[in-house]
């Protein structure tokens, strides 16, 4: 109405506005049947893509000038066998005083005093010291002798 220079009537204006805010707080419920009042669809926008469809091509073959180089072989997560056989850890658990324990590894174990007597000392103090690391038979053989010969407590477990 501005436009063609006519102002427009305060109750036109009174109209559109009530007309206005009538319809964005109604616009959640929509009336239908009598009395029956349901929500209306959901009044959350939605955003549509249109991408265009693309031509699936898949080439007959690798062009010649491609090679793939063998940087990944199934050879290389094996371990590398040795000849050499798993060895084993004998650790010592306190067992009695720091004294009879150096005595014992002296006597069955081929170790410098002073090896021995820090070994026997630690288990004393802390509860248990590692002895060594031998190939499996000679530590099993040393455990027994520790064990049945002197009465103290050790274990063999496999070194890693």
């Amino acid at each position: 109405l501005r436009a063609c220079g006519h102002a427009p009537e305060p109750t036109t204006m009174r109209a559109a506005l009530s007309l206005l805010l009538v319809s964005t707080t109604v616009d959640a419920f929509s009336v239908s049947g009598l009395g029956v009042v349901r929500p209306a669809r959901a009044a959350t926008p939605a955003m549509q893509t249109i991408a265009p469809e693309r031509e699936s091509t898949i080439p007959d073959s690798l062009p010649s000038s491609w090679t793939v180089p063998d940087t990944f072989s199934l050879a290389d997560l094996k371990r590398p066998s040795s000849s050499e056989p798993p060895m084993y850890r004998l650790t010592l658990f306190r067992s009695g005083d720091a004294v009879h324990m150096a005595n014992a590894l002296l006597d069955v174990i081929p170790l410098e005093k002073e090896k021995a007597v820090e070994v026997a000392d630690t288990a004393a103090r802390v509860g248990l010291s590692l002895v060594g690391v031998w190939e499996q038979g000679l530590c099993e053989t040393y455990s027994e002798e520790l064990r049945r010969g002197y009465n103290i407590a050790c274990d063999v477990s496999k070194a890693e």
